[in-house]
């Protein structure tokens, strides 16, 4: 047997640069190829290949009642956990293997879900195999996959086989990152695989943990991230104001006049971050030229007005792939404003982010190097590495020790920090963390970053393919333009008709969600799910002209 992915013996965590390498994966329908990217249906086999799938002593079986009364071990037992890690696989593979047979959504009113569950948690022990069954019945039949091939809401939140596996390995791990001693691995591997994903994406030294003043942090989700930023941006200008201010004074200052400029297309997280951290959050118009996108010029003039009634302009978020439409703020024409106002200039390109990793998009990246402050990106969309996994860089990591920085008597003690032992829990909000980095890391292995690359590229394709058809087609129209993995589309014949196509879609078993562009209704098709190949793609228009032809 061909293992679907080799783990080399770890010679060290801390290469110099990325791999760039693929590996031999197996899919539904070969026994054994070469390819940056399995089909997720093969996730089912590659995750009990990995395992080793034997059933040695009857082990695919399920326990007998008696070892149900027998209390459950004090500690985690190598045994244990392979005898039951295969049942759990074999679970795991029989419902990836049934994603494409069902439809996206489900069919379920709120609460139907949880009667299936007992009131009172259970008094004794459960048989595992019990559990699994309980599993299979009423978790997996309830649980939306976003790895469905034809699962194209919101934005994809591509998994993959080694992201999956990683979890395992760390909950086997059980460590909490408190700070470099709890986990020295888990703080060092972070700084190399950041250093990996920003050198990937094409961002410049100056936010790599190596230059000695920046650097990057993972976090729980981009809303996080941004709310991190903002309470940094309040911080740092009541100290600029008032340079003899003690940090511990400058958090208690008045804010209320201080205001944050963001697109009227940013994402709603970013308004929520303003409100939790005490800043005005004021949404300036973007223009429609083929697609949203914020000037300068707009931003400016919104600024005068604000300072005229007696505010201060505190920081600018540009948006580089808005959630609606993936549109993108030029970031390189906010250059002398950031300058002009000494403003905290943060991007949220949680989504498209990732395609700063092609040469189509690097200029972008280049942007966010030579103007930004920070910018936060999410590996858990359309780069492979499942939810949760947001990343987080900036150019100074002073601004963050500043705000951020806690310890009591009962911590280890820290001596100098170098680049590979920062004291992350001195980074942001949260004192524990988890070793997500090792996610990150098992991911890139795996898929090298030709891998990755390919992923990203071949949803653009797929979009790309798309948008073509519609274009050729007198049936549908695009709103606005998009280059990413994202399409919107509605019917040339009125709003109407654009919501039965939902509905119809719907009905299909896609997972396309409405939403509104120019006020009108359209359909985003959200692609970038690993499973998703060309011939769902095909189908998917096929069904819409289909759908069209008849109405």
């Amino acid at each position: 047997l061909h293992l679907p992915w080799r783990m080399e013996a770890v010679k060290g965590f801390l290469p110099r640069a990325l791999p760039q390498r693929t590996f031999p994966v197996l899919s539904s329908s070969q026994s054994h190829r070469t390819s940056p990217l399995p089909a997720l249906s093969a996730h089912g086999s590659a995750l009990a290949l990995a395992v080793g799938w034997r059933r040695r002593r009857g082990l695919m079986g399920l326990r007998n009642s008696k070892e149900a009364a027998v209390a459950p071990p004090k500690k985690v037992e190598g045994e244990t956990l392979v005898e039951l890690g295969q049942q759990t696989l074999e679970a795991i593979s029989r419902f990836t293997k049934s994603i494409p047979e069902k439809g996206v959504w489900k069919d379920v009113e709120p609460g139907q879900l949880a009667a299936e569950f007992q009131k009172d948690p259970p008094e004794g022990p459960t048989d595992y195999g019990q559990i699994l069954q309980k599993l299979e019945k009423n978790i997996f039949p309830g649980a939306l996959s976003w790895q469905h091939p034809q699962f194209m809401a919101y934005y994809p939140s591509a998994s993959s086989v080694p992201a999956i596996l990683s979890e395992t390995v760390i909950a086997s791990i059980g460590s909490v990152g408190l700070q470099w001693k709890s986990n020295p691995i888990g703080t060092e591997l972070e700084v190399v695989v950041m250093d990996w994903v920003a050198k990937f994406l094409g961002l410049g030294p100056a936010f790599h943990h190596t230059s000695g003043v920046g650097g990057g942090i993972i976090q729980n989700t981009a809303g996080e991230a941004m709310l991190n930023m903002m309470i940094c941006a309040r911080t740092r200008m009541h100290r600029r104001l008032q340079p003899d201010l003690s940090w511990e004074d400058a958090f208690h200052q008045d804010s209320s006049s201080f205001a944050v400029y963001i697109s009227d297309q940013a994402h709603f997280s970013v308004e929520k971050a303003c409100r939790l951290a005490g800043l005005r959050c004021r949404r300036v118009p973007a223009r429609l030229e083929g697609n949203y996108s914020l000037h300068p010029s707009d931003v400016k003039e919104a600024m005068e007005k604000d300072r005229a009634a007696g505010l201060r302009p505190v920081a600018l978020v540009l948006t580089y792939g808005s959630t609606n439409t993936s549109g993108t703020d030029d970031i390189a024409a906010f250059k002398d404003l950031a300058k002009e106002e000494d403003l905290w200039i943060h991007v949220d390109a949680a989504y498209a982010g990732a395609a700063w990793a092609l040469d189509e998009f690097r200029k972008d990246s280049q942007a966010v190097s030579d103007v930004v402050t920070s910018v936060n990106m999410n590996g858990s969309k359309w780069f492979l590495c499942g939810f949760d996994s947001a990343f987080l860089w900036v150019r100074d990591r002073n601004l963050l020790l500043d705000v951020f920085s806690a310890s009591g008597v009962f911590m280890a003690e820290v001596g100098e920090t170098s680049i590979y032992n920062p004291e992350f829990k001195d980074w942001s909000v949260p004192l524990g963390r988890r070793f997500r980095a090792l996610r990150i890391w098992m991911v890139f292995e795996y898929f090298g970053t030709s891998g990755v690359r390919s992923y990203i590229q071949q949803a653009i394709d797929q979009a790309s393919w798309l948008r073509s058809k519609i274009e050729e087609s007198p049936l549908f129209e695009q709103p606005v333009q998009t280059k990413f993995g994202l399409v919107c589309v509605r019917s040339v014949k009125g709003e109407e008709t654009t919501q039965q196509l939902a509905k119809h879609l719907s009905d299909l078993g896609y997972g396309i969600a409405p939403s509104k562009i120019c006020e009108k209704d359209a359909l985003r098709i959200a692609l970038g799910s690993a499973a998703t190949t060309q011939a769902h793609v095909e189908q998917l228009w096929k069904d819409m002209v289909t759908f069209a032809e008849q109405h």
